[in-house]
């Protein structure tokens, strides 16, 4: 039986393998800002009803914090704490995949998936997101699945695949509320399921409805909340910036199928009558471009994220309209051939990207100067090691000090969190926050600065002198 299954389903098994080599290396890596945050904000609430409650700014992403304060639950004690922590991502990333599979094989075929589940498995973002103890890869699955049940619904129009709908539609949305973009992307997939005719038929509209009904449900009873954390105005502030980044990491990701994507895609316009699926679909592609452009603020290129599983059914169906035009003009090569060596050229693509030179390239040219969500974020860097400097500050220091000042290029919540980890409890650490500016300063108390920032102007502001005492990685302690 066992033998059978890994026979019938290997190319599944072969991508999971893939992924699960290309998200080891970075299942120990530290938390950063967003994550330790979160932990130490939300996710260590006493309740539910409180994390629900207090969603006050955006890494309160309220469901995957509710599945990470369940979660704690389960910590034992002889893991490593952030491995722990990190396989939560991990296998919700091995589960995006397995859904993919399990659920778009039979409409796609389990050879065409194989390239581009490959690719997704070896691209950066994912290993990022597959890691990260943040809802991005949550939405993914959850955008997913709701796209696999509008398909059903727009179908079929049964009541369990609405309700499937629904519930996907709210899980995705009480996650990051953002993901109300993805979900008009899974609209416009399935939309051709509905005919060229759908704004007459009333399964259209409830389709459509569901994901806003959605929205309305989860956020109604904390709106307050909802509309101060949208006037934060978090993201980039250069539009054009976030665009390029989003389309250049796909772009990078999926680089050894774009050619055969494109002439799939050329094949489909040239289909008679196909032209109405064609450009409802191609339009999930244009989703960030509004987002971008026209909100003051645009959103954070991790947002799009949750776009990819979407964008990849996209190149699927391109490859497999690709193969049947091969199979029909009986060329001489087989399509097993070429989708096995798109595969392998992915996986060697997928070595080429990982290097740390290549990574530091991208980086430089696609990660702006807002930052970086996709190649190689500094929290990705071997140089970010906020855990080393802690526990060797700590092991310096007799006594616990009275306080800690910690700047915020230093990543002060990463080393708040493992200064706790390491024995430093309490309400000693100093930095400026919302709440305002710290004033002043005992003597002789740690300063943790980013090493290329110059301790004068912060030894100025507190009437202290600064002496280096020690350098871990990105970050320099003074006294």
């Amino acid at each position: 039986m066992i033998f059978k299954l890994l026979k019938r389903h290997w190319p599944i098994g072969v991508v999971l393998l893939i992924a699960l080599y290309c998200l080891l290396p970075a299942l120990e890596r530290d938390l950063w800002f967003d994550e330790a945050l979160t932990l130490m904000n939300f996710a260590m609430l006493p309740s539910a009803a409180e994390i629900y409650r207090q969603y006050v700014i955006p890494n309160n992403q309220i469901l995957h914090t509710l599945l990470l304060h369940a979660y704690l639950a389960l910590t034992p004690e002889s893991l490593d704490f952030t491995f722990f922590l990190r396989l939560l991502p991990c296998l919700t990333a091995l589960g995006t995949l397995a859904l993919l599979y399990g659920r778009f094989r039979v409409r796609f075929g389990s050879r065409i998936l194989l390239p581009l589940m490959t690719a997704l498995a070896v691209s950066l973002p994912f290993q990022n997101y597959g890691t990260a103890l943040r809802g991005y890869m949550l939405s993914a699955l959850l955008v997913l699945a709701a796209t696999d049940c509008a398909l059903t619904f727009a179908r079929r129009g049964d009541r369990w695949s609405w309700c499937g709908w629904l519930l996907c539609s709210l899980a995705a949305i009480g996650t990051i509320p953002t993901n109300l973009l993805a979900l008009g992307g899974a609209v416009l997939y399935a939309l051709p399921l509905c005919g060229p005719d759908c704004c007459r038929r009333k399964r259209f509209w409830i389709m459509a409805a569901t994901p806003v009904a959605a929205f309305a449900l989860f956020y109604l009873p904390i709106v307050r909340q909802l509309l101060q954390v949208s006037r934060l105005g978090e993201g980039w502030t250069d539009g054009m910036a976030a665009l390029g980044a989003t389309y250049a990491a796909l772009i990078v990701a999926f680089a050894m199928l774009l050619v055969p994507v494109i002439l799939g895609a050329s094949l489909l316009l040239g289909r008679p009558g196909y032209n109405w699926t064609f450009s409802a679909r191609a339009a999930i592609l244009l989703l960030p471009i509004p987002a971008c452009l026209l909100l003051p603020v645009a959103p954070f290129p991790r947002v799009f994220f949750v776009l990819w599983p979407l964008w990849l059914l996209l190149g699927a169906g391109a490859v497999k309209r690709l193969v049947a035009w091969q199979a029909r003009h009986r060329r001489r090569w087989s399509a097993n051939t070429f989708l096995f060596a798109l595969t392998a050229a992915t996986c060697v693509w997928g070595a080429v990207e990982h290097n740390s030179g290549v990574k530091t390239a991208f980086s430089r040219r696609f990660g702006g100067a807002m930052g970086d969500d996709y190649f190689l974020p500094y929290y990705m860097r071997e140089d970010f090691r906020p855990r080393r400097l802690m526990a060797e500050l700590v092991r310096r220091t007799p006594a616990r000090p009275e306080a800690v000042y910690l700047s915020f290029s230093a990543d002060p919540w990463a080393l708040m969190f493992y200064g706790s980890l390491a024995g430093w409890h309490g309400d000693i650490w100093r930095f400026d926050g919302p709440r305002g500016r710290i004033r002043q300063l005992p003597e002789g108390v740690p300063v943790i600065l980013h090493a290329a920032d110059p301790p004068e102007p912060v030894g100025e502001r507190f009437f202290r002198r600064l002496t280096p005492v020690l350098t871990e990685g990105r970050n320099t302690v003074y006294r």
